[in-house]
């Protein structure tokens, strides 16, 4: 029975109206996803809907994930037997990715691969001169912005014309010089991305969008299939993304859109806040349902009274009124432990230095009296922790044994251990080195790069000085290299080597469960070697080669490293701990939207609003768009100045402090009469704790509990560091494999007869696939090899491929601390016994189990569980588990069969429930459990030096 107790009366009308459209603004600490998490509940345990017709879409992972866990946590309270993942839950981009799969599963398409921003733009810039061949492009791309400026503008200028569905085949002939150029440039990146089988994010939604305009069966699909649609942060919308809510939700229009206009921030990303305030337009006249969620529960009245009337009073400014651009709220505290007391507070000086000591002496006293008892319940928040306040102010703190905690500060590339390895990478290559000391490349690059280079190279050669081994592996790889001895090494290899020696395996041993400073210099290492594979990747450079080995270091140091220090790397964030402990975070606003502190310290006061002049962007507003501009140009540097900072006061739980520097009179007006901070009582309470993160991990029986029940080490610095892993040749092999099965299988479900020729072409398109998706290109043999597993399983089975019932079924367990996921190969209906049995492929060699019986009870244990969750997901009994071995010969027997016995499964989730525990208790110090585990594992050289 669903509990209404919990609920407020407007957050039970939010809950209970689900029919048509509705409006919900909820403004900060109102309990926004509390009230998503309760609605969806009572959709499925009061209203009979089915998971799989519920949707709602968040703007991060970050929130799709904690939506998942609270979801899956409120069904466990109500006993409601659904499976969370049924539900399209997560970003625009996630649930448009799975539409597309779901609906594109049999076109025969290579599946494009995802360009993240990076990759996007790194392509643009490697074919930079086709932009710079449309007519009048100087003009606003001039050669001073550079190549990689060139292509960031190049990427954000054409996805936000797909983004706004601007009609670039009629716009390319318009007479408008500026308008053509919009449309070539967008016209060219789209044909770039399309001649390389990608997609950017914009084009994941464009794709998404054209698919249900001109694929009207699909389009009938998705909307028979999803009843119930909900968005979280409609203000940071764009125009595609509320188009796409539309056409998914059809004439039914169960569309509940959830924000606060007065947090939109976004607008440098294509949002607009229209998308939210005309809601209730698109709608006949009282259909749509409008509900207020104005009870605060996070921040303290005082806090609630000072962002409130920042938002409601600019006019006595002179400078702007809201007129239509907001809602008009109300908001009230609704904390039970609420204190009608002076909350908000001054504290700082015009003087620089008397500011900084200012603020040190307040955290001190707030520590020191126990205001405070962990320094992560304060947080410093800026327009950016990239400038002199922020980095002055941070250097300060950690100079008097304050730790800050800044991962946005693109402090990476100065950081010891990265200028060391870069260093040693740079030593491995006498060519290079000569290049650089001589300044004579093919790619030129800047002063401060060159002495940048320099710098990792002293810092490398104070190593070697003092490290005879290290010393001796960087002469005997840059004289191989030099001469062109064939090692069969690639960059990455270099890399996992050097990391072996000193100082580097010192980082690698820090204690993971030390503060998040111990362990950085570890996570810093670990980021290098996903920037090395995705490099190798990009420029298909896997083995350093005697052909290659002049051009690799200059492409990977001049152009791929270049752009990366131009835009900056941003550290490790935790996003289970967002504060972590012992240390005061400093955090850009935009970072901090949908957080909260304790103690919010405010910085950036000097700042004013500013419109950035953008007079081609403009071009495409007024004559590209779908929509001419919203709201009114003069004001809306105002607007989003206020709403910036509206979000910023609006973190604070207890006490929110404005530190005021160099002041301007926008904030002026609001300070002057606030209390200083020296009048605080810091002894007459203690400020709240910082809230836990809720979101509960998700672990798949292959890639976390084989990894960790195999090698507890390579489960630490591959899942927890994140270091990349060789996509080696044999798990190629492994994938194929499997992806051709899967298309026989999905075929045979879908009702047609599978011929041997349809085979040869899954086959030859899924080796295209792996071939762009890994960099790797299987020789003729290899493929000979993996063929022969594929027509194996085919010729063997294809009198009983009509058995096929699901194939790749996902299904996850949830318990009440994780969720484990797993996908089944294949389950297969019987039936002359109305049962089901579930197929697990496996390309490796048959094991002797009758003799090792052990060999196969990990995957015994697995199946167990999956046999569980298909009976009770399918209702129906499954009679065996199988595993089928597709390296078999001919005269072999394949198969591997058990029983089911539901009396196993509670061992089996118990035993897989201890390995997840002591992953989360972050216990990695038992060694290797077996020889196959080290075979293909880059970290074996630490390990071997460690005597592991």
């Amino acid at each position: 029975m669903f509990n209404f107790d919990r609920l407020n009366e407007n957050q039970k009308k939010a809950v209970t109206q689900t029919e048509g459209p509705v409006l919900i603004i909820a403004g900060p600490g109102t309990g926004k996803t509390f009230t998503l998490v309760q609605r969806i509940a009572y959709l499925v345990s009061e209203k009979g809907v089915k998971p799989s017709e519920i949707m709602a879409v968040t703007f991060t992972e970050k929130a799709a994930r904690e939506l998942v866990t609270r979801i899956s946590n409120e069904f466990a309270s109500l006993e409601i037997n659904a499976n969370v993942n049924e539900m399209y839950i997560g970003t625009f981009h996630a649930v448009c990715l799975r539409l597309i799969k779901e609906n594109t599963a049999f076109s025969g398409q290579k599946e494009k691969r995802i360009l993240d921003a990076f990759e996007a733009a790194y392509l643009v810039c490697r074919h930079i001169e086709s932009f710079r061949n449309c007519k009048g492009f100087r003009d606003y791309f001039p050669d001073s912005l550079g190549s990689w400026r060139q292509s960031l503008e190049i990427c954000r200028y054409a996805g936000q014309m797909r983004e706004e569905l601007a009609d670039i085949d009629n716009l390319i002939n318009d007479n408008d010089e500026d308008v053509c150029l919009l449309a070539k440039i967008t016209l060219a990146y789209r044909q770039l991305l399309e001649k390389n089988n990608a997609l950017d994010f914009s084009g994941i939604q464009t794709e998404m969008y054209d698919m249900m305009q001109n694929d009207p069966v699909i389009a009938e699909n998705i909307r028979n299939t999803i009843r119930y649609i909900m968005v979280d942060e409609y203000q940071d919308t764009n125009y595609i993304q509320e188009q796409l809510v539309f056409q998914w939700a059809g004439e039914r229009s169960n569309i509940c859109v959830v924000g606060d206009d007065d947090q939109g921030m976004y607008r440098f990303r294509g949002a607009t806040i229209r998308n939210i305030l005309e809601f209730p337009q698109k709608f006949p006249q009282g259909r749509c349902r409008q509900i207020y969620l104005d009870i605060n529960y996070r921040s303290q009245p005082d806090i609630i009274r000072f962002y409130s009337r920042w938002m409601e009073n600019p006019d006595g400014l002179n400078l702007f009124n809201w007129d239509k651009y907001r809602y008009p709220k109300n908001l009230k505290s609704g904390r039970s432990d609420s204190r009608d007391e002076k909350s908000v507070f001054r504290c700082g000086s015009y003087n620089r230095d008397i500011q900084k000591n200012e603020a040190l002496d307040m955290v001190m006293k707030m520590y020191s009296s126990g205001y405070v008892s962990d320094l992560n319940q304060i947080a410093f928040l800026f327009r950016s922790v990239k400038g002199s306040e922020a980095k002055e102010l941070a250097d300060h703190f950690e100079e008097n044994g304050i730790r800050v905690y800044s991962p946005r500060s693109e402090m990476f590339f100065e950081r010891l251990e990265v200028r060391q390895v870069i260093g040693c990478l740079i030593m491995c290559f006498y060519s290079y080195m000569a290049d650089l000391r001589a300044n004579s490349f093919c790619h030129v690059i800047s002063d401060k790069l060159r002495e940048y280079y320099r710098s990792c190279i002293r810092e490398a050669q104070m190593l070697a000085k003092g490290n005879e081994h290290l010393y001796a592996y960087i002469v005997k790889t840059s004289g191989s290299i030099s001469t062109g001895e064939k090692s069969g090494d690639t960059l990455l290899d270099l890399f996992f080597k050097i990391i072996s020696f000193m100082p580097f395996s010192a980082y690698l041993a820090a204690d993971i469960n030390s503060n998040i400073s111990e362990t950085r210099a570890a996570r810093n290492l670990s980021e290098i070697s996903r920037m090395i594979s995705r490099f190798c990747f990009l420029h298909d450079m896997h083995e350093i080669t005697d052909i290659n080995r002049v051009i690799l270091p200059e492409q990977f140091f001049n152009e791929y490293m270049r752009f990366l220090y131009i835009d900056g790397i941003g550290e490790y964030e935790d996003m289970s701990e967002y504060a972590p402990s012992g240390c005061i975070s400093f955090m850009t606003i935009h970072q901090s939207k949908g957080l909260e502190f304790p103690v919010v310290v405010i910085g950036s006061l000097g700042a004013r609003p500013m419109k950035k002049a953008d007079p081609l962007m403009l071009t495409a507003e007024m004559r590209c768009f779908k929509r001419k501009p919203y709201e009114p140009l003069s004001e809306i540097k105002f607007f989003d100045f206020w709403r910036l900072y509206y979000t910023a006061f609006s973190r604070a739980q207890d006490l929110l402090v404005m530190s005021i520097g160099k002041n301007s009179k926008l904030f002026s007006d609001f300070t002057d009469g606030l209390p200083d901070i020296e009048s605080f009582r810091y002894g007459g309470s203690c400020a709240s704790k910082v809230k836990s993160v809720n979101f509960k991990r998700v672990y798949s029986y292959t890639s976390h509990i084989s990894v960790y029940d195999g090698c507890p080490k390579q489960y630490l610095y591959y899942k927890e560091y994140g270091f990349a892993q060789h996509k080696m040749l044999h798990t190629s092999i492994g994938s194929l494999v499997h992806e051709t099965l899967e298309d026989i299988n999905r075929h045979t479900i879908s009702g047609e007869c599978v011929t041997e020729d349809q085979v040869k072409g899954f086959f030859e398109i899924n080796c295209l696939g792996i071939r762009e998706a890994t960099g790797y290109e299987l020789d003729s043999t290899q493929r000979e090899i993996a063929y022969r597993h594929v027509s194996g399983y085919y010729n063997r089975r294809r009198n009983e491929l009509r058995r096929a019932f699901r194939s790749e079924e996902e299904i996850n367990l949830i318990m009440t601390d994780f969720i484990l996921q797993g996908i089944i190969d294949l389950i297969e209906y019987d039936d002359e016994n109305d049962t089901l049995v579930i197929i697990d492929y496996k390309t490796g060699r048959k094991p002797d189990h009758s003799r090792y019986p052990e060999s196969v009870a990990h995957y015994r244990r697995q199946l167990e569980i999956y046999a569980y969750l298909v009976s009770q997901r399918f209702g129906k009994k499954v009679s065996s588990m199988k595993l089928y071995y597709t390296s078999a010969e001919d005269n072999e027997d394949p198969w591997i069969t058990f029983d089911y016995n539901e009396s196993d499964v509670q061992k089996a989730i118990s035993e897989v429930s201890d390995t997840i525990r002591l992953i989360e208790s972050r216990c990695f110090e038992k060694s290797v459990q077996n020889d196959y585990a080290c075979q293909y594992c880059d970290m074996k050289y630490y390990c071997n030096k460690s005597g592991v």
